[in-house]
């Protein structure tokens, strides 16, 4: 027995179905083809078998029932989803890098006419020219103006440092809130894509969402989502789960054994063991070897160097009751670069003849104008690795943005939306709706010739 007229007709309707849903997806992707973080949608197609055959006179061959959307796809690759989570990890992680370095040498400007090596070197100079008129008032108040310049600049600097210091942590404790924040709408939107899912929904748009929230993620901590076969996802963050199913574990600032800024779990102790991510380059910027504490000691250095080495030379220099043993320089407490002080108050009271040597002589003045340049020497070492650490961060950097913009643009290819791709599919879908219900009208037509007209002849 062969098909039925009325078989043709369900087929075709299918046809419909079919062609409506793929223009209702192309229309989606279109209206969301500017939309941050949308994934192109597609429908997936499936024919239907024809009906099996029973009874005792079977006809073995036959046409299939048509076709049906059996789900709606997302042009998503996990593995290139992977290369762009940790590619953001690593430029995070370089971003925080770069710009601390980049801070310090904005407080260094070297080299440059501001630079403290010219303030070191015009203290130094200062002394070589009161050397060369000892006892000339204006050369002495010279001597103390730059004096004076010098501790400024030393404090006003270090001031300086310990505010950007401030900023790394009050931005590590405002990255890690942002992260626990990302976790709980995390784990709520797992929540809602196992919900979905159960009862048959799409959850294709909540997987868009989940997969921006884990590339936040992913930037901050530098871990790494493991989707699961329902849709949810666990997020990963050295080994260990932040965020499971609907269950979120929060981070929070600790200190370490040597009182070092850290990023730990709540829930138990020890460190989170971060991937990468700006929190891992916010501990490392933090830490007794990133660059804020070294250019903090430095300064500190400095200042006890200038101290040590004037007052050691200042010391041998005869009052005019000829004692000996002064001090030019005082450090007030610690740190050394904000505490550094002048006890010559005046340019009259500033020593520079060495004892039985007369009033003329400046030999102590030109001794201390002398020390400049081991001073000078030892801070130039300091600079010259500053710039080459900054310049090695700065190529981080661009290794790791080209790094991300490369895994980008492999994730782009494949998720977004094409407007001439779906103008194209627009027209094809249309065409196919079109085609259907020309079978449908060929159909009604047929019916009507059986029912209405076969068998008038003769009446």
């Amino acid at each position: 027995m062969g098909l039925s007229t009325f078989h043709s007709l369900n087929t075709a309707a299918r046809g419909l179905e079919a062609a409506r849903a793929q223009i209702a997806i192309t229309a989606q992707n279109t209206a969301n083809a500017g939309t941050v973080g949308y994934t192109r949608q597609s429908a997936q197609l499936q024919s239907l078998p024809g009906v099996q055959p029973t009874g005792l006179f079977t006809n073995p061959t036959g046409a299939g029932q048509g076709v049906e959307v059996a789900g709606i796809g997302r042009s998503a690759s996990e593995m290139l989803n992977t290369q762009v989570r940790h590619a953001l990890g690593q430029s995070g992680y370089q971003q925080v890098r770069a710009e601390a370095f980049s801070g310090v040498e904005d407080v260094l400007r070297e080299p440059g006419d501001a630079s403290v090596s010219t303030v070191i070197s015009a203290y130094h100079a200062a002394w070589q020219d009161y050397a060369n008129n000892p006892g000339d008032t204006g050369a002495g108040t010279a001597l103390l103006e730059a004096s004076k310049s010098l501790t400024g600049r030393l404090s006003s600097d270090f001031q300086k440092l310990e505010n950007q210091y401030s900023a790394q942590e009050a931005g590590l404790a405002a990255e890690v809130n942002q992260v626990n924040s990302l976790a709980e709408q995390l784990a709520q939107i797992n929540g809602t894509i196992r919900s979905t899912g159960a009862a048959g929904g799409s959850t294709n748009e909540l997987l868009d969402f989940r997969d921006q929230i884990a590339e936040q993620l992913s930037a901050l901590t530098g871990g790494q989502l493991r989707p699961a076969a329902d849709g949810t996802g666990e997020f990963l963050v050295g080994g260990n789960a932040l965020v499971s199913g609907e269950t979120a574990h929060g981070l929070e600032v600790g200190k370490d054994a040597d009182d070092l800024p850290m990023v730990q779990w709540k829930h138990r102790p020890g460190s989170a063991g971060l991937d990468g991510g700006s929190l891992a380059g916010r501990v490392a910027v933090l830490s007794d070897s990133g660059p804020l504490a070294k250019a903090m000691e430095q300064y500190n250095e400095t200042a006890e160097a200038i101290a040590t080495s004037t007052n050691a030379v200042y010391s041998t220099a005869a009052a005019a009751d000829g004692s000996t043993g002064h001090t030019f320089f005082e450090v007030n407490g610690d740190p050394a670069a904000k505490n550094l002080g002048i006890l010559v108050t005046g340019p009259e009271a500033i020593l520079h003849a060495a004892a039985g040597a007369g009033a003329m002589d400046g030999s102590v003045a030109d001794q201390i104008s002398a020390t400049g340049g081991e001073v000078l020497g030892d801070w130039s070492g300091y600079v010259s690795g500053v710039g080459s650490q900054s310049r090695s961060a700065l190529d981080g950097l661009t290794l790791a943005v080209g790094s991300e913009s490369s895994a980008r643009a492999s994730q782009q290819s494949m998720a977004s939306v094409d407007r001439d791709e779906e103008a194209v599919n627009l027209v094809t879908f249309q065409h196919a709706y079109q085609a259907s219900a020309r079978v449908l009208t060929a159909v009604d037509e047929m019916l009507d010739t059986l029912i209405n007209r076969v068998g008038l002849v003769g009446r």
